[in-house]
């Protein structure tokens, strides 16, 4: 019931007119979301659902009430439920947050996603929310390491995500190189692939370089694979359709730097294999 009622008050104030008269409703505003977070704590859950639901973007990427956020999301982050803080996450401008005051809500959003579930919502949630933070320079030395972790889950991360808008630089691809773990790397392609993560032109080429140097070998034959299997699924799709994996915009670059990255993956992998063939006679023999 109340669910229903705050999503009903929200939805009248949309557009032009909400956003002008958005100041003078500063007050109200931030109480109906100490309301919310007050209740989520408390096992309800509705209220907070009722505004995360409100604001959740549009397929083009708009969204009317993203203004209640600029207000009120650090706020929810630092005293909200380890839920609200995971879910909140991705609605923070933490491009434009302070070091000072986003180390402690790192910190609050860390501990948030250490105790919580591993659900489809929440991984997409806590991927997004890595993403965007590890796009700031000042904040991406706060991240936990643990916290890359998250990127084996694979979820779909939808074109409105700013986590992929902004996560696929070259300075994002080194730290995840530096992580050293080669799953979180894999997993992180393919991410970045399955989604509309469109990397400039020194990501592409740093994640070309991580290809060449992370998954050459005989002994990396599994990751390959396993990212080989997900780019010829993806490749499959038709430009243009948004799917449970993937969603490719047109015939333009990002479909020619995914080819292009297909082709050095496939490249590495003819070599491995070329090398592992001329093995085997020796590994042979040796056996008999």
């Amino acid at each position: 019931m109340i669910s229903a009622l705050i999503a009903q008050k929200l939805n009248t104030k949309r557009g032009v007119e909400f956003n002008n008269r958005l100041s003078s409703k500063h007050e109200a505003i931030d109480l109906l979301f100490w309301y919310a977070v007050r209740e989520e704590r408390g096992g309800d859950t509705g209220p907070f659902d009722a505004i995360l639901n409100l604001t959740k973007r549009e397929p083009d990427g708009s969204c009317s009430h993203e203004p209640l956020w600029d207000l009120s999301a650090s706020k929810m982050c630092t005293y909200g439920s380890p839920r609200a803080v995971v879910l909140v996450g991705p609605y923070i401008h933490w491009g434009r947050e302070q070091s000072a005051d986003a180390q402690g809500l790192i910190s609050k959003w860390a501990a948030g996603i250490s105790v919580a579930r591993h659900t489809e919502e929440v991984a997409g949630s806590v991927v997004d929310t890595l993403l965007q933070i590890a796009a700031n320079p000042h904040l991406r030395p706060f991240i936990p390491a643990d916290a890359w972790s998250w990127l084996n889950d694979l979820p779909y991360q939808p074109p409105t995500c700013k986590g992929l808008r902004y996560g696929c630089d070259r300075d994002i691809v080194r730290t995840v190189r530096a992580l050293g773990d080669i799953g979180i790397l894999t997993s992180y392609l393919i991410v970045i692939w399955s989604g509309e993560g469109r990397p400039d032109n020194d990501g592409f080429a740093e994640m070309q370089t991580s290809v060449r140097e992370d998954f050459k070998g005989i002994d990396m034959g599994y990751h390959r694979a396993k990212l080989i299997q997900w780019l010829d699924l993806l490749d499959q799709l038709p430009p243009g359709l948004v799917g449970v994996f993937c969603r490719m915009t047109g015939l333009g670059d990002i479909r020619d730097q995914f080819r292009g990255f297909k082709r050095v993956l496939q490249e590495v992998d003819r070599k491995a294999n070329q090398i592992l063939n001329r093995m085997l006679p020796a590994l042979s023999f040796s056996v008999c």
